[in-house]
């Protein structure tokens, strides 16, 4: 099981809801679901999985608080990298945006570490 699986698995159980109550009220196959808890398939927040838009769904289904939301995000995106996709958000926002993708290039060449991002976020927070 995925960490994102394992976390969407939990919230959902904490909550007292069924896999079938959560596909009725979405319009998600129950099977799909189920999936994507046990991490058999990515989470949906992928280019390539047909129901990239799920996500925001799940999210406003599940009344997410701002943490729970970015802490299953955050997983989405560990989960997608590992099997070497990227988010469709992220990817979306290369697309429009060039200069992310050069920035990211640099970060690899210059071997840019978790804290010297974290730096490089708390200045974009506090701009």
């Amino acid at each position: 099981m995925s960490e994102f699986g394992e976390y969407l698995k939990n919230i959902r159980k904490e909550r007292k809801i069924t896999l079938r109550q959560v596909s009725d009220e979405l319009k998600i196959s129950i099977s799909y679901l189920s999936d994507i808890e046990t991490g058999t398939k990515l989470p949906p927040n992928s280019k390539s999985s047909e129901y990239s838009d799920y996500m925001d769904k799940i999210i406003n289904y599940y009344k997410l608080s701002d943490d729970e939301r970015v802490k299953l995000l955050e997983l989405a995106d560990k989960d997608l990298v590992e099997r070497g996709h990227v988010s469709n958000d992220i990817s979306n926002y290369m697309g429009t945006t060039p200069m992310a993708t050069v920035a990211l290039r640099k970060a690899k060449e210059n071997n840019i570490s978790d804290e010297e991002w974290k730096k490089i976020i708390d200045s974009m927070i506090n701009k």
